[in-house]
């Protein structure tokens, strides 16, 4: 199994598994499930049944159709669009926003219609795709950056992107868990995600105001992104709420664990967004290379059906020809 192709399986199983304690207390989810949790489960509170992933792997998923079709940006675009047409029953305030307003720049236009208000998790979960659909280096820094500003345009959301892709790649290298996330900082802190959102397109003279925001708050955005990596390092979790930041903390702290289990189940026993946390944890698990346990791949689906996907897929059958046709395009 190629390492894009085992990344997928992790995140969405991840996913799947932290579907049935999103939202809930860690209380609560100890009193309904006990200490430990190895499988998937019942209580989602969006109705997915046990095995199926969220909207984070149906995003990714729709990424990754996306770069299938050869069209660049403008395919991955389109996908997502396809995916919130065909109506989830998830889907994030400002990821709807953007994409119902039919532009590539319309992440841009919609951080700038909510007044700078606002970065949440929801370019960070999928971004993983990227990495998965084979850009390396600068090429997967710039690309991470545009693909996260289609719906969440704040700095620290793209940075926290660029951080998490480039993590992935030194992973997959075979540096160490902390040299690897010093080895992305320091390609995070000299990367001009600016410059990158200015080549693509997303930022034009209709969107002037959110350019100025962006170069304003751009230096203290790797700023945050830093300190919250060397936070989760130290084994610190603020949150997981759906904020970037605290989940971006929160999956590095989790995912230094030494199997498959140990980095996922604690993401799912904290509850609160912890779908979005154990996919990002997923990702990073994959990326190592750590071994999902078998049992969970045969029943694993995606929890929703759209134009490219269809509810019943078996994922084990259908996740390396995904792979294999976004790295090809």
């Amino acid at each position: 199994m190629i390492t894009g192709t085992g990344t997928l399986f992790s995140l969405a199983a991840a996913d799947a598994l932290g579907a049935a304690t999103e939202f809930k207390t860690p209380q609560g989810i100890a009193a309904r499930y006990g200490q430990t949790f190895t499988d998937y489960q019942p209580g989602s509170v969006f109705g997915f049944a046990p095995g199926e992933a969220t909207d984070d792997t149906q995003m990714t998923v729709a990424t990754l159709l996306g770069y299938a079709r050869g069209d660049g940006l403008g395919g991955v675009l389109a996908a997502q669009r396809e995916w919130l047409a065909a109506g989830p029953p998830d889907v994030g305030g400002l990821t709807g926003a953007a994409l119902r307003l039919a532009a590539l720049d319309g992440g841009v236009r919609a951080w700038q219609g909510s007044r700078f208000d606002g970065a949440g998790n929801g370019g960070l979960m999928r971004i993983a795709a990227v990495w998965i659909a084979g850009f390396r280096g600068t090429a997967l820094a710039r690309e991470s950056a545009a693909v996260t500003a289609l719906t969440h345009a704040d700095p620290r959301c793209v940075y926290a992107s660029v951080f998490l892709t480039a993590f992935l790649e030194a992973l997959a290298d075979g540096q160490p868990y902390a040299g690897a996330a010093d080895a992305a900082l320091r390609f995070s802190d000299n990367f001009d995600a600016r410059a990158a959102l200015l080549d693509t397109g997303l930022f034009g003279i209709d969107t002037r105001e959110a350019h100025t925001a962006f170069r304003e708050r751009e230096r203290q955005a790797r700023a945050e992104v830093r300190a919250r990596v060397r936070s989760g390092l130290g084994g610190h979790v603020t949150s997981q709420s759906g904020f970037v930041l605290d989940t971006l903390e929160a999956a590095v702290k989790h995912a230094g664990a030494g199997t498959w289990q140990g980095c996922v189940e604690p993401a799912v026993l904290l509850g609160d967004d912890s779908d979005t946390v154990a996919c990002v944890v997923g990702a990073i698990a994959g990326a190592r290379e750590l071994k999902v346990p078998p049992a969970l791949l045969p029943p694993l689906r995606l929890g929703h059906t759209w134009p490219g996907w269809q509810r019943e897929w078996a994922c084990a059958e259908h996740f390396p020809r995904l792979v294999q046709a976004a790295q090809q395009a």
